[in-house]
């Protein structure tokens, strides 16, 4: 039976950053404005213990101080974390809302540098796509180099996907509560569910919540609530949505029913 103060959360939020050289960097634009609002209020339940916030540098923090921040940068380094983190302690849940970068960057050339290497290879038959690839990998810029010269010209940056993030935590936490988001742009509602819904399906999600960028602004942000039944929630960013999202958690975390069914979402349903 679960007992009190013996939850332990992880909570994501912020952007992702991955390193050009080691000056330059891309970087997805998270704030962790709504993490941080997620994992105070998550602090200020009485069934929780560990609540780790796993964030980008310059993300927004929690006030709370039971909540423990672990500062990441890219990729690799929220995978090190991760996997920290599940393996001392069981993980409960986690609320996956930062904004991991799809891509890194392979390799660096230059239109010169490249073009060079493809003319000299212009009479060797085979893919030209893989010429590309093995000619950018090739002419890279980086090799020894800790920042890349400003004056190298127009550069060429090939990217290649990062390992996902979201199924890593379902078989690392097989018995935590997983929450994800799926943010789209632009799109109607109808698009944003059954996309966010196949995110859920696919992961293994409890629950994913979706967001489209046309309702999010500085004061502002609109969410919808998913379930495994396709039933949502209209969730805003506000001190009172998250007590009473967080109040459904309760319930699902404090259940012994592997799968216990919250039927609480039902669609239009108002805060």
């Amino acid at each position: 039976m679960i007992t009190e103060r013996s939850m332990n959360i992880i909570v994501t939020a912020g952007g992702t950053s991955e390193p050009i050289d080691n000056v330059r960097r891309i970087a997805n634009t998270g704030t962790g404005r709504l993490g941080s609002l997620v994992a105070d209020e998550l602090a200020e339940a009485d069934w929780t213990d560990h609540i780790f916030y796993v964030c980008a540098k310059d993300s927004i923090r929690p006030v709370s101080k039971r909540v423990t921040c672990v500062e990441i940068q890219s990729v690799a380094d929220l995978q090190e974390a991760v996997t920290e983190l599940t393996k001392k302690y069981v993980i409960h849940g986690v609320v996956h809302s930062m904004a991991v970068s799809d891509y890194k960057v392979r390799s660096v050339s230059t239109i010169d540098s490249l073009s060079e290497y493809l003319e000299k290879r212009s009479a060797e038959t085979g893919d030209l796509q893989k010429k590309i690839v093995q000619g950018m990998d090739e002419t890279d810029l980086r090799e020894g180099v800790g920042k890349l010269s400003s004056q190298m010209g127009a550069p060429l940056l090939l990217l290649e996907p990062t390992p996902k993030i979201l199924p890593m935590f379902r078989e690392m936490a097989p018995q935590a509560v997983i929450i994800g988001f799926k943010l789209l742009s632009q799109v109607s509602v109808e698009e944003l569910f059954d996309t966010a819904h196949r995110l859920l399906v696919k992961n293994r999600c409890d629950f994913v919540l979706a967001n489209d960028m046309t309702e999010i602004d500085e004061n502002h942000h609109r969410g919808y609530l998913i379930d495994p039944k396709e039933t949502y929630r209209p969730l805003t960013r506000s001190r009172r949505s998250q007590r009473e999202l967080f109040k459904q958690y309760t319930v699902r975390w404090n259940t012994d029913e592997e799968k216990y069914n919250i039927r609480c979402y039902r669609k239009y349903c108002s805060l």
